[in-house]
């Protein structure tokens, strides 16, 4: 039955082209993943980002470079003290279905994302916000959230803390939902037939491992400047298949090239290749809550081991940097950030003291340190898990590789069911708290490791609370370097974007932050 709905599947997507063709100005672009939902207060995935942010549009949005722009607020101001922000919302906003979008929708939403029985994975993004640290525990009411409508139109935020980040953090983390259509069908609202939204586009179709099918929304405030008049989010299956789908002309972009077919795409698809260094992290999160993990000195041992560069220049292989700190180079306001202190070393000597460490800790030939490796399934990604089970072979520790659909595996890692998890961190703003949020003990989902040092805390809260942009980067600094210590997580190294779009795209801007929203998007 998986292998007659695995071949549906691929037929009804080979169908895509000449129905688009039929139906005015359509893209085809393929990202990572199937989604899991649509609902804009519980993504979790980069897929599910891209998808949400044509459905919806926050309070402040992203323009083509990935950079905060007016969305449904039309303008704002900002009180001396950084800390109250009332925004006014465009004139005659409205839901698709027809209804007024006011700013008790956002009142509402914002709450909800907060809410610990929604939750919303990204949740700790608005901590700046007053009380939100509490209600997300649960310790405060949703109605002690620090954000109120003062009319239709204005919606004041009043903030802990300065957040010079914070228009970064609402133009991806202030999408409002359908209050009406939420509290009716809190099962299914947003489904096919069911949803509305507020955003350049409306959900048409959602076949799961198939496509997600959307169509231009007519009551967007700015519907006349949308050029497409739908866009198709093909799941292909892996890297590989969307390859082969573009060369066949079925896509219009594909956001991951394997990195074995890097060197075919310079040389044959020149002008369609977008390299381009990207703000995330590749990493190795350990299970600090059980052994063998809970020991420092295993994680420190196993990090060591981990040759970077051979793994961004043999396997990888697209422009990936090394990584020996949390924070990609490039990021707001933080002109040093902390390394690793082995960052200068030998891998000679990294791997000498790789040995020594699990020694000390017990570990040797008549006792090798074993342990599971969970990954994302796909060619890259084994690759990647393969190439670091050998390196960690050759001081003695064996590395048994487990690959999981990345649905399944961020629910494993929820749960701490895994030992390590390779895994990705994607900004969601330029500045380093978007990468050491990630670690505080109150930062739920998103400290996949469970490390919890309240003097860690101590120092990203007071940075938060700092207005000294240059005493802010110092505490963050500190923190980083922590961190680093202590190992909760191994950095492998920053991103990159390896992207192919075709010539027939018009509007199309490479950005740190690998967010393209179509509403930017045309085709000749």
């Amino acid at each position: 039955m998986r292998r007659l709905a695995a071949l549906l599947a691929s037929l009804l997507v080979a169908l895509l082209p000449a129905a688009a063709a039929a139906s005015g100005k359509v893209l085809l672009r393929a990202g990572t993943q199937d989604p899991a939902t649509l609902d804009p207060h519980r993504f979790a995935l980069p897929g599910e980002v891209q998808i949400v942010s044509d459905l919806f549009l926050g309070l402040l949005t992203l323009d083509a470079e990935a950079k905060p722009i007016a969305g449904a607020a039309e303008s704002w101001t900002v009180s001396p003290d950084g800390l109250v922000w009332e925004f006014r919302l465009r004139d005659g906003l409205l839901w698709s279905d027809g209804r007024p979008l006011t700013a008790m929708d956002f009142e509402w939403s914002l709450r909800r994302m907060l809410d610990p029985a929604t939750a919303f994975p990204f949740a700790a993004r608005l901590y700046a916000i007053r009380n939100a640290r509490e209600v997300s525990a649960g310790r405060r009411p949703a109605s002690d959230l620090g954000v109120k409508a003062l009319d239709q139109r204005r919606l004041r935020i009043e903030l802990v803390h300065p957040a010079p980040y914070f228009p970064e953090v609402l133009a991806s983390y202030s999408s409002p939902a359908p209050q009406h259509l939420v509290e009716a069908r809190p099962a299914d609202w947003f489904r096919p037939g069911v949803m509305v939204s507020n955003g350049p586009f409306m959900l048409d179709e959602w076949v799961p491992n198939s496509h997600v099918r959307l169509r231009k929304n007519p009551r967007f405030y700015d519907a006349a400047r949308v050029s497409l008049d739908a866009v198709v989010h093909v799941h292909p299956g892996d890297a590989a298949s969307a390859l082969r789908r573009f060369r066949a002309g079925e896509l219009h972009v594909v956001l991951v090239v394997p990195p074995d077919q890097l060197d075919w795409a310079r040389q044959n698809l020149p002008k369609e290749l977008q390299l381009s260094a990207g703000f995330g992290l590749e990493h190795i999160a350990f299970n600090v809550r059980r052994p063998p993990f809970d020991d420092a000195r295993v994680r420190r041992a196993v990090s060591m081991a981990v040759d970077r560069e051979a793994l961004t220049r043999h396997v990888t292989r697209a422009g990936e940097t090394p990584a020996f700190g949390l924070v990609p180079p490039g990021a707001s306001n933080y002109p040093r950030p902390a390394r690793a202190d082995f960052a200068a070393a030998a891998q000679a000597e990294r791997v000498r003291q790789a040995r020594a460490l699990l020694a000390e800790a017990g570990y040797g030939p008549a006792k090798p340190l074993g342990f599971t490796l969970t990954y994302g399934s796909g060619d890259v990604n084994r690759r990647v898990a393969v190439a670091l089970a050998s390196m960690w072979q050759a001081v003695g520790i064996r590395a048994e590789l487990k690959a999981l659909e990345l649905k399944a595996l961020v629910g494993e890692v929820g749960r701490g069911e895994f030992d390590a998890v390779r895994f990705q961190w994607l900004a969601g703003t330029t500045d380093p708290v978007s990468f050491l949020e990630r670690l505080e003990s109150g930062a739920g989902a998103m400290n996949q490791s469970g490390w919890a040092v309240p003097g860690y805390d101590a120092l990203v809260r007071e940075a938060e609370r700092t207005a000294d942009l240059g005493r802010r980067a110092a505490l963050l600094a500190q923190a980083e370097a922590l961190a680093l210590a202590q190992h909760p997580v191994a950095p492998l190294y920053f991103y990159a974007g390896r992207r192919v779009v075709s010539q027939q795209v018009t509007g199309w801007k490479e950005n740190v932050r690998g967010v393209y929203l179509s509403r930017w998007l045309g085709l000749r």
